[in-house]
């Protein structure tokens, strides 16, 4: 009997350090207005049929069935989809990972062609969505490495080099403000409670968490609050106000008006556009 062993050990001992934040589809609608908008995290986009273009404040790029767009964070970006061929797509929001392209150490995006490729990657993202919608046990912990196995897919047949931000180089005060705001974000948080619990004037820490994180502290706050607040839109038949007052906004009218202005969308209309997704 013939028996050959082959040894894994050497291949990949770098433990993963990205973490996907959330994995959504939808289908553009007539009700969809397009706006510029950016995140403090990576995103990934896979469209699965349709036609329109990705778009930035200086360029269009048109996109269509299996294009894969990889989008570093803090890009201001918005997607445009042609009314007759409305553009259905995967996003997958990922945090602490920077894209590194190839004679760009801090491009901002790429667009691929991904349509020989499609099966390596889009049944891995299509297993993801099934994980996320069912909630079974352990389907985060799944989800998540199944994001480690796409990385790495899509690492060798593109070609590019992709890294993790690197915690060294971002000072201790901006990673426990940070930490202090993901875990806090439901309460009453003002700059100037950010400045008691780091002991940095606020001026001095909102400059220095943005240059860390190309975010200010309070816009941070109020797009984790909003990414929150769109999976309990999605998920629950909460109200709009128990929504507000889960999330931290002062109000129901603020948290709308907020989520308008962040989305484009109001957030009724946002849970409608979900509901069967």
């Amino acid at each position: 009997m013939a028996h050959i062993q082959y040894s894994l050990t050497d291949l990949y001992n770098q433990q993963p350090l990205e973490r996907l934040l959330y994995i959504s589809s939808a289908t553009y609608g007539n009700d969809w207005i397009s706006m510029f908008h950016s995140h403090s995290f990576a995103e990934l986009f896979y469209v699965q049929d349709g036609q329109g273009y990705f778009c930035t404040e200086s360029e269009e790029i048109p996109i269509g069935r299996d294009s894969l767009i990889l989008i570093n964070p803090n890009i201001r970006h918005t997607e445009k989809s042609s009314q007759t061929h409305p553009l259905t797509y995967i996003v997958l929001g990922i945090d602490n990972l920077h894209f590194q392209f190839a004679g760009s150490e801090y491009g901002a995006y790429r667009v691929y062609d991904f349509h020989k490729q499609k099966e390596a990657c889009l049944p891995l993202m299509q297993m993801m969505l099934d994980e996320a919608r069912g909630h079974r046990i352990s389907s985060e912990l799944i989800c998540q490495h199944f994001l480690s196995i796409l990385l790495l897919k899509i690492l060798r047949i593109s070609g590019n080099q992709f890294t993790p931000y690197s915690s060294k180089n971002i000072p201790a005060e901006c990673e426990t403000l940070k930490y202090y705001i993901d875990t806090h974000y439901q309460e009453n948080i003002t700059l100037d409670t950010l400045a008691e619990v780091s002991h940095l004037n606020k001026y001095y820490l909102s400059h220095l968490f943005n240059r860390a994180f190309g975010i200010s502290p309070i816009t941070y706050l109020l797009e984790r609050r909003i990414l929150h607040s769109k999976e309990l839109l999605k998920s629950t038949d909460f109200s709009i106000t128990q929504i507000a007052h889960t999330t931290g906004f002062s109000s129901a009218n603020y948290f709308s008006q907020s989520f308008k202005r962040y989305t484009g969308l109001t957030p009724a209309a946002y849970r409608k556009n979900h509901q069967d997704t």
